[in-house]
């Protein structure tokens, strides 16, 4: 392989995950996030074997290229389609998908402000429990809690679309957590 594939080997272990999903964000298809996420690292290796430095950076804008690449050959396909007179077929797993969304938007909606915020701070930003305890201003104990009574009240929402979002009462009768 070459003094240099060891380091080559590392770069792909540590940034292909990521690269695939940085693809995956802007062309929300996995296959092809996965297919031209293995494309610029054929890219990148072929470099590689020239004796050309590659970095994450360089990995990330030939992903970006890759991704207009996919973006004209989206447009091109749907001319085609267009033009013959056929309207795209609507592909199910996405609309499925985007109907869960749209449901799942609504419920959390619906919940109260708290069990949202939960479920925010938890899944759409992504914070680890120490660090979504703090912007709580709870103890992690209780942002496990929290979480926990918030899935359960989305659950019943998502089950039960006229359900109502109620608040579980603690021993005292006022609202736990």
């Amino acid at each position: 392989m070459g003094p240099g594939s060891e380091a080559f080997t590392q770069l792909y272990l540590r940034r292909f995950r990521t690269l695939v999903r940085f693809i995956l964000a802007r062309i929300s298809d996995r296959e092809a996030a996965e297919d031209l996420a293995a494309e610029a690292f054929a890219i990148a290796w072929k470099r590689h074997q020239t004796g050309e430095s590659i970095s994450a950076a360089w990995l990330f804008t030939t992903a970006k290229n890759l991704i207009g690449n996919e973006y004209q050959r989206r447009d091109r396909e749907q001319g085609r389609l267009q033009q013959a007179g056929v309207e795209a077929a609507v592909h199910l797993d996405a609309w499925d998908l985007h109907i869960q969304q749209l449901e799942l938007r609504h419920a959390i909606a619906r919940l109260p402000a708290r069990h949202a915020l939960v479920l925010q701070v938890a899944y759409w930003e992504d914070l680890p429990a120490a660090d979504a305890a703090t912007f709580l201003g709870c103890s992690v104990g209780t942002f496990w809690v929290r979480l926990t009574r918030a899935r359960a009240a989305l659950r019943t929402l998502l089950a039960d679309p006229e359900a109502v979002a109620a608040e579980p009462l603690g021993m005292g009768g006022a609202v736990d957590g």
